[in-house]
C-alpha cells in the first residue's frame, strides 16, 4: 500500500488520497507567523521504493486588529509582597524613558489610593505595556482629587549602595551573572529576612565575560543601579520586567537588537533636529595603582598606544582612574566609547513605540544616513512621541579635518 507524508514547520502530516481527485490531500495547521516555509514530502509507492520532494509555501499572516481607545491605566503593586493595590486610569502624564539622566515620569491620577512611595508600577496604553516604575513621592494640593505621581524607572528598585562582592563573575563567567548575583544576595536572599523581595525572579539569558571591574567604587561599595545602568551603556546589557505566576521577572542579557530605518521624509516624523558634535577625547591617560596606561585615538577611528603614530587626531585628553592595571585597556576603550554617547538627533514619530536602545539607521532629508539608537523616550497623551538618540557613528574626526581646512 502506497503512502505519503508531509513534514512541515515541525510537525509530520499523513496524506490521504482522494480518488475523485486523483491528488493526496492533507490538512496542515498553519504558522502564527508567516513567511516562506518548506515542506519535505516522502512518498511510498506499492512495492515499497521511496521518492522525497520539497517544496516552498507562502503563509500569509493576518494582521492583528488594534483597537485604540487612548486610556492609560496603571496597576500598582506593593513593593513588600507584590500584592495588587489598585488599578486606576490616568488623566494626564509624561513618561519619560532616560536611564542615562535617571529623568522623573509624572502620572496625573483623578482618584486617592493607598499607593505610597517604593510602590511598583505598569502602565498600559491600548492595553500594551508601555512603561515600568517605582514610586518615588505622591502629591495631592489642597484635599484636591487631582494626585500626582513621581516615578523612576523600575530599575531604581536597585538604587542601593552595596558591598562589592563576587567581582571575579564579570571576567570568568558573564557581566550578567554578576548582576544577578548582586541583586539575589541583596535583594531576594539576604540574611536579613525583613527586606526580601522574594517576589523577584532573576533569569540570565546570555553570559558575557568582559576584562573590567565595576568602577563606580568607593571604599569597597558601590551604587549597583548606576553600575546596571553602566553596563546599558558600554556593554548593551538589556533588562525585561513581566509578571508570571505573581511574580516580578527581571531578565538580564546582552541583546543584539534588530536595526530600524527611519526615514525623515516617507514617514510620519516632525521636529527633527541634528546636533553635530566635533569635540572628542583623543587621548585617555589610565592611572592605575601600579603602572599607568595611555590609549590614542587615530584619525580613521581606531586606536593605538603609539603616542608617535602620525596619524593620531586631535581632541581633548582625559584622565581616568582604575584599580587593577589588566583593567585599563578596557576602561581606555570605555571612554573613547563616550565619544558617541552625545544626543545628536531628537525626532516626533506619529503613533509609534520603539523601545530604548533599539538601533535604528536615520535617512535625512538629504538622504545622508547616520547610524544611532534610542536612548530616551518621552510618552505624553499626544499621538507624536518623542525620541532622543545617542551613539551617532559619523566620521567626527573626518568632520573636524573637515573644519579646520575651512
Amino acid at each position: 500500500m502506497s503512502n505519503m507524508t508531509i513534514d512541515f514547520n515541525g510537525q509530520s502530516y499523513l496524506a490521504i488520497y482522494n480518488p475523485q481527485t486523483g491528488y493526496y490531500e492533507v490538512d496542515i495547521q498553519a504558522p502564527e507567523i508567516g513567511g516562506i516555509y518548506n515542506a519535505d514530502i516522502t512518498f511510498t509507492d506499492y512495492v515499497g521504493e521511496v521518492s522525497t520532494d520539497s517544496k516552498t509555501i507562502q503563509i500569509w499572516a493576518k494582521e492583528k486588529i488594534k483597537i485604540e481607545t487612548n486610556k492609560v491605566f496603571m496597576w500598582i503593586f506593593d513593593y513588600k509582597d507584590f500584592s495588587v493595590k489598585d488599578i486606576v486610569e490616568i488623566a494626564d502624564y509624561e513618561i519619560n524613558i532616560d536611564e542615562e539622566t535617571n529623568a522623573n515620569t509624572i502620572l496625573k491620577v483623578l482618584k486617592k489610593t493607598t499607593a505610597k512611595a517604593k510602590d511598583i508600577i505598569v502602565i498600559k496604553k491600548n492595553n500594551e505595556v508601555v512603561y515600568w516604575g517605582t514610586i518615588e513621592n505622591i502629591q495631592n494640593e489642597d484635599g484636591k482629587n487631582l494626585y500626582e505621581y513621581t516615578v523612576k524607572y523600575i530599575t531604581n528598585l536597585f538604587n542601593q549602595t552595596i558591598k562589592l562582592e563576587n567581582e571575579n563573575l564579570i571576567k570568568t563567567t558573564g557581566i550578567e551573572d554578576f548582576i544577578e548575583k548582586a541583586i539575589k544576595d541583596n535583594f531576594i536572599s539576604s540574611s536579613d529576612t525583613f527586606i526580601n523581595k522574594t517576589y523577584l525572579q532573576i533569569e540570565v539569558k546570555t553570559h558575557t565575560p568582559k576584562q573590567t571591574s565595576v568602577t563606580n567604587v568607593q571604599e569597597g561599595i558601590y551604587n549597583l543601579h548606576t553600575w546596571m545602568t553602566n553596563c546599558t551603556q558600554s556593554y548593551d546589557v538589556v533588562y525585561g520586567f513581566n509578571v508570571v505566576d505573581k511574580k516580578l521577572v527581571i531578565t538580564i542579557e546582552v541583546k543584539s537588537i534588530e536595526k530600524e530605518l527611519i526615514d525623515v521624509k516617507a514617514q510620519a516624523i516632525s521636529n527633527y533636529t541634528e546636533v553635530f558634535e566635533t569635540n572628542v577625547v583623543s587621548k585617555v591617560v589610565v592611572l592605575t595603582s601600579t603602572n599607568t596606561y595611555t590609549l590614542y585615538l587615530l584619525n580613521d577611528r581606531t586606536t593605538t598606544t603609539d603616542g608617535t603614530n602620525p596619524n593620531r587626531a586631535e581632541g581633548k585628553v582625559e584622565t581616568v582612574y582604575t584599580e587593577k592595571y589588566e583593567d585599563a585597556p578596557q576602561k581606555a576603550l570605555d571612554t573613547m566609547k563616550a565619544n558617541s554617547y552625545n544626543h545628536n538627533i531628537t525626532f516626533n514619530y506619529y503613533n509609534r513605540l520603539i523601545k530604548v536602545g533599539t538601533p535604528i539607521a536615520i535617512k535625512t532629508k538629504e538622504s545622508l544616513i547616520f547610524d544611532t539608537y534610542i536612548s530616551a523616550i518621552k510618552i505624553t497623551p499626544k499621538k507624536f512621541i518623542e525620541y532622543i538618540c545617542g551613539n551617532i557613528r559619523i566620521e567626527f574626526i573626518s568632520k573636524l579635518l573637515k573644519e579646520r581646512n575651512k
